[in-house]
């Protein structure tokens, strides 16, 4: 990939600051692509700038009251203005100036923050309905997105992204809200009445004003690349702590906390010195800005203060004129200071955006479907690459409705990866997979989990009731329904002794529950998503002969008249069968009879007893 000339040199150097200009451009545009989550906030966004902008006619209005007192009173200058006029109908006294001039500083104050609590009002609260949208947009999204994309992942990784990296947009859609809109009125807003108020003074304001843009660009850029290296660190931290604390029985089993300790200390180590980078940078920055803004009103205090001593302006425009440029110095500062946040958030938002632009491969088909399937599963030449190499290939099987095979093999022949296709998790990388003639991977997610159930080889179990964990393929099942899959699972069996029987509350995965108890709400849970096809995926391994055959006499209520692809060894599963299918690596399928094939509903209850 070198240049082999120095021409070749310079066409690379100039195509790579031409990628690093791209990237930068698109970094400043991450936040903009969620600009359509706006719209239904439009009239609180509005109301909220206008707000916004009646403040800054007041904060606008709080000088002129001391240069009243100023000019009139102690100057004995005279002038006009609002304030004169009011003062001048009172009477034109000192006491009547300075009542018009305290009263006018208390009314200046009460609407300016009327103003500022309304403005907040709307503007952070269309800020937070705005990323409550997006949080909800990319969880969903991430949802839907097939498992090869979750493979590539680690939990803790995606969980940062969905709520710490939302988090981070929320806060800098809340400071765009908050800051930003006021801060760029205020900026404008000031610079205009001051030149309106002398030019040769408003002229002399903005000299500061490059000075303060270079030292706020630079000083992006910096943030920018320390937020970016600091939020993947970070991504990376909490994808270890998921694990660490997904496999807490493994740390205490094998007394490994000591190494746990150690690998979490070289991330967090990571992610404290990125830290510390940023917090340098701006530690830095502040002290630049202040100096920046120093000299600007020294500037100011002596051209203006020369001007006053030779009348070419009153006291009093010289004190509103300086009043203003602190004025311009406060959103100057807010607009820099904000630097960090929305490089922070552009980081965040281009982790967001990574998963948004997945390609969501699973889209469904607009032909007609059936209800319910009869359940023939056909493979045509299937096979299945990772990436890493083909794990079969070449595949091609009819299983006709009601049959049930059992689907033996070596280890890492691809018979759970096979049942994984069949039940739509993966799309093969060629052939095609059929249900009753449709297209598994073209089918809507909803209808195809309406026809295939499937039981894992680890049940997992959510945080909630046993009802709730049966239930979670029919979310709207009345309680009779639940408890009659429940008996026919024999999940009753062990429910019955727990406090709130089906209702008793359990942890995340199922804690407190046996392997067999959780295979067993795994089997009522199929049962009730009432399916023509049911996959199999090795539901009695790591049991003991008891639970086994309590869970195979709760799968021969499942199997009734169904559909069955079953991966085992056990010959009390086997025993279900009607046919046995052998895959030998590389994806060769050969069949043979079950010696139960054809097996009454008396000979399945035999096999569960067995």
């Amino acid at each position: 990939m070198q240049a082999n000339s120095s021409g070749g040199s310079a066409a690379a150097h100039t195509k790579h600051r031409s990628q690093n200009s791209a990237r930068d451009r698109s970094t400043l545009q991450e936040l903009w692509r969620f600009k359509s989550y706006a719209g239904p906030e439009r009239r609180a966004l509005y109301g909220g700038v206008a707000m916004r902008g009646l403040e800054l006619a007041a904060n606008l209005a709080a000088p002129w009251p001391l240069a009243l007192v100023i000019n009139d009173l102690l100057k004995g200058q005279g002038g006009g203005g609002v304030l004169h006029a009011v003062a001048e109908w009172f009477g034109g006294s000192a006491v009547a100036m300075l009542s018009v001039a305290a009263v006018a500083v208390l009314v200046i104050t009460a609407a300016s923050g009327l103003f500022d609590y309304l403005g907040d009002v709307m503007l952070n609260g269309a800020g937070e309905r705005i990323t409550s949208r997006i949080r909800a947009d990319v969880f969903d999204y991430t949802e839907r997105l097939p498992m090869t994309f979750h493979d590539r992942q680690t939990v803790g990784e995606l969980t940062s992204r969905v709520v710490s990296d939302t988090s981070q947009v929320e806060s800098s859609l809340l400071d765009l809200f908050t800051d930003l809109i006021p801060a760029v009125l205020a900026l404008v807003g000031t610079l205009v009445v001051m030149i309106s108020v002398d030019w040769r003074l408003g002229l002399i304001a903005l000299t500061v004003s490059p000075l303060v843009y270079r030292t706020a660009q630079r000083f992006a850029r910096l943030t920018r690349q320390y937020s970016r290296q600091r939020r993947a660190a970070i991504g990376d931290l909490t994808g270890f702590v998921t694990e660490s604390l997904q496999g807490i029985r493994t740390v205490h089993a094998f007394g490994s906390q000591g190494l746990e300790d150690r690998r979490f200390g070289t991330q967090n180590a990571d992610v404290l010195q990125l830290g510390l980078r940023k917090v340098d940078v701006s530690a830095r920055f502040s002290p630049v800005l202040e100096l920046v803004s120093a000299l600007g009103t020294a500037l100011l205090l002596f051209v203006g203060g020369y001007g006053a001593l030779h009348s070419w302006w009153s006291v009093g425009v010289l004190v509103v004129v300086t009043s203003y440029l602190q004025q311009i110095f406060k959103p100057m500062q807010t607009l820099a200071k904000l630097a960090p946040s929305f490089a922070q958030g552009a980081a965040s938002a281009s982790r967001i955006g990574a998963i948004l632009d997945q390609p969501a491969d699973h889209l469904g088909t607009v032909e007609p479907l059936p209800t319910r399937v009869r359940g023939q599963v056909e493979l045509r030449e299937v096979g299945l690459d990772y990436g890493r190499g083909p794990v079969f290939e070449g595949i091609s099987h009819t299983i006709e409705p009601g049959e049930r095979i059992a689907l033996l093999g070596d280890n890492g022949a691809g018979k759970s990866t096979l049942l994984s296709l069949i039940g739509g998790l993966y799309r093969p990388t060629n052939g095609h997979v059929l249900l009753d003639g449709h297209s598994v991977p073209d089918t809507p997610e909803d209808w195809l989990h309406q026809q295939v159930a499937m039981v894992l080889q680890d049940t997992f179990l959510f945080t909630g009731s046993l009802a709730d964990n049966i239930r979670y393929g029919r979310p709207d099942t009345s309680h009779a329904e639940i408890a009659l899959v429940a008996e026919a699972a024999l999940v009753t069996e062990f429910a019955d002794q727990l406090p709130n029987g089906l209702d008793t509350v359990i942890g995340t995965g199922g804690v407190g529950l046996s392997g067999g108890q959780r295979q067993r709400v795994g089997i009522a849970r199929a049962l009730l998503v009432n399916s023509p096809v049911v996959l199999l995926d090795e539901p009695t391994t790591g049991l003991d002969v008891h639970a086994e055959a309590l869970v195979v006499q709760a799968l021969t209520k499942l199997v009734e008249d169904r559909t069955v692809i079953m991966t085992t060894h056990r010959p009390a599963l086997t025993a279900l069968a009607t046919r046995t299918v052998y895959l030998r690596r590389g994806g060769y399928l050969e069949s043979a009879p079950a010696t139960g094939v054809a097996m009454t509903d008396h000979d399945l209850a035999v096999a569960g007893e067995q």
